[in-house]
């Protein structure tokens, strides 16, 4: 039975936008690169149709529709692969998912499918660029570890985790390689829900998209504790 009471205002939108995004649904073994782009300045303000029109020019090249005007994310099949982009509110973000692995590993060969010219043009610079390898682990894990980890990773940086009770585990160095890329392994236990990987995968670029969003506050952080300093010293000698 309906409630005899009024709806707050865009309760419904505001509500549709919670499953508005929905998680990827992937299967392994696939890749994805991800690129977070942001303008310089105030990027809260900056002119989000522009944003629009740069994914438009992206559209076009391979003749995939058009997102709805005003509309703040997007998903659809690009060429061989699949786009997920996202609108924030001072960065937007294109995600690429393709089938199988790259080889070499993380060559960054899927890259190819941004064409150079409309990289370029891009309204914003990059503030994250991650490459995603996402592999079906038949056997034990540990020789992997040993032997292929070593290659893909610094050691020294290295973090892994299993997540999800156990059903992948998340691998990365959060080291920039030799061609601009962040790397990251997901392994995962045969039988996965397509959705839990796609969660899995998405978590991992969020986590390490706000990574580095976070980061861009550093040299200013570092210039205020020097002002700080300065006036602890003042204050002492004014004491």
């Amino acid at each position: 039975m309906a409630l005899a009471l009024d709806d707050y205002p865009d309760r419904y939108a505001l509500t549709n936008e919670l499953h508005a995004r929905p998680f990827p649904e992937l299967t392994a073994p696939c890749r994805a690169l991800h690129l977070a782009l942001k303008q310089e300045g105030d990027a809260a303000g900056r002119d989000r149709e522009a944003d629009r029109a740069h994914l438009a020019a992206l559209l076009d090249r391979y003749g995939a529709p058009h997102l709805p005007p005003g509309a703040n994310h997007y998903s659809g099949t690009l060429g061989r692969g699949f786009l997920k982009w996202e609108m924030h509110t001072e960065f937007v973000t294109y995600t690429i998912f393709l089938d199988g692995t790259a080889h070499p590993p993380f060559s960054g060969e899927m890259s190819t499918i941004f064409p150079q010219d409309w990289l370029s043009a891009s309204p914003g610079k990059v503030v994250t660029s991650a490459l995603v390898r996402i592999e079906k682990v038949e056997t034990a894990l540990e020789p992997m570890l040993l032997e292929q980890f070593p290659e893909w990773f610094v050691l020294e940086s290295l973090a892994v985790a299993k997540v999800v009770d156990a059903e992948a585990v998340i691998a990365g160095d959060f080291r920039i390689d030799e061609n601009g890329h962040t790397r990251f392994a997901v392994l995962a236990v045969p039988g996965i829900g397509h959705r839990r990987l796609g969660r899995i995968v998405q978590r991992v670029l969020e986590v390490e998209t706000y990574r580095s969003m976070s980061l861009l506050t550093l040299p200013v952080a570092r210039q205020v504790a020097g002002a700080v300093a300065r006036l602890d010293r003042e204050l002492a000698e004014v004491v």
